[in-house]
């Protein structure tokens, strides 16, 4: 202790002093170093938690967006798909119109060579009756008085059977 007052240094002021210290040291690790550290931990815990759910969320991010890439390339086939399909059935229902069609203008036709044939034979008897009538008023006047009644028929029919 010679050497404490040597450098004049009193005991009981320095044990005083140290008890102040350690009242104040404690004081303040109560009050304001605990609380603040542990502030300082949840708030670590807090930005970690964050960084944890922003990287979730980045990966969720990442996830769905693969999932709608693909989403739509399977609506982009689909569409495809439907369009191809369309193509076929137009080209199935114009193959169907035109085979429809062509088999009306057939139709069409024979009808027609029909009717023109019925014409062409009703125009045959017609142009052999008036012949027929031509002959027989040309034999007439011809033959007048030259021939019987009865021979006169005869001749008649027998050139309306040839003609």
């Amino acid at each position: 202790m010679e050497i404490l007052q040597l450098f004049g240094v009193d005991w009981k002021l320095m044990l005083a002093q140290i008890f102040n210290f350690a009242i104040v040291a404690f004081v303040l690790w109560r009050f304001a170093i605990k609380p603040v550290m542990a502030n300082m931990e949840k708030r670590n815990q807090e930005i970690e938690q964050g960084l944890k759910d922003a990287e979730k969320s980045t990966q969720k991010l990442a996830e769905s967006d693969r999932e709608i890439r693909k989403n739509v390339q399977e609506t982009q086939a689909k569409a495809m798909q439907i369009i191809m399909q369309a193509k076929k059935d137009a080209e199935a229902e114009k193959h169907t119109q035109l085979e429809k069609t062509k088999e009306e203008v057939k139709h069409l036709i024979d009808k027609a060579k029909e009717q023109i044939a019925s014409q062409q034979e009703e125009m045959i008897l017609q142009a052999k009756a008036e012949l027929a009538e031509t002959v027989v008023e040309t034999v007439r006047l011809v033959m007048d008085n030259k021939m019987n009644k009865d021979i006169d028929k005869k001749y008649i029919d027998s050139m309306l059977k040839k003609v």
